[in-house]
């Protein structure tokens, strides 16, 4: 009864609630042609089979600024829409899961490695077998940004792993082994 004539706590802040998830591949490919594999031909290395709506037997492709997933029977789910971006260079996505409300931020850049440069911006959530690319290559990182406190821990965790995995694909779709 202590608290019954105090004023309500402020409430907390929730867009600070989670950091940004990051992840960072280097591809063994010319910056034009790592575009190319990422934007023209994403229905090719698309880890369908983790991230569907209709349980991977569909389709992924970047279509109308938009990254639609297309079933078996033609149905179609927005999973992002490119809100800006500099071709060849960077996307900007707001990013939808299907069956949450939660809307966040994928910021999809790419920059070039140069021969004999070290590479010190390797993600700390996905690993090329600990091989360090020493010829020339673009660098692809994924930033999922915008979470909050209040987006399910379970939906978070599951981007946490998903983003190296699909890098993994994409890697090896661009000729890394």
């Amino acid at each position: 009864m202590s608290g019954l004539f105090s004023h309500a706590g402020e409430p907390a802040d929730d867009s600070t609630g989670r950091p940004d998830l990051r992840a960072e591949v280097t591809v063994p490919a010319p910056q034009d042609h790592a575009w190319a594999g990422l934007t023209e031909h994403l229905h090719l290395w698309w880890p369908a089979a983790e991230l569907s709506r209709w349980g991977g037997d569909s389709f992924f492709d970047l279509e109308d600024n938009a990254l639609v997933e297309t079933s078996a029977q033609d149905d179609e789910n927005v999973w992002g829409e490119v809100t800006d971006g500099l071709p060849g260079k960077w996307l900007s996505l707001t990013w939808r899961h299907a069956g949450s409300h939660s809307v966040t931020r994928l910021l999809l850049a790419m920059d070039v490695k140069q021969s004999g440069v070290h590479d010190e911006r390797k993600s700390s959530t996905w690993d090329n077998g600990g091989a360090d690319v020493e010829a020339p290559g673009s660098v692809l990182t994924i930033t999922h940004g915008g979470w909050t406190r209040s987006d399910p821990d379970d939906l978070y965790e599951f981007y946490r792993t998903f983003w190296p995995e699909a890098l993994g694909c994409y890697f090896r779709f661009m000729g890394g082994s």
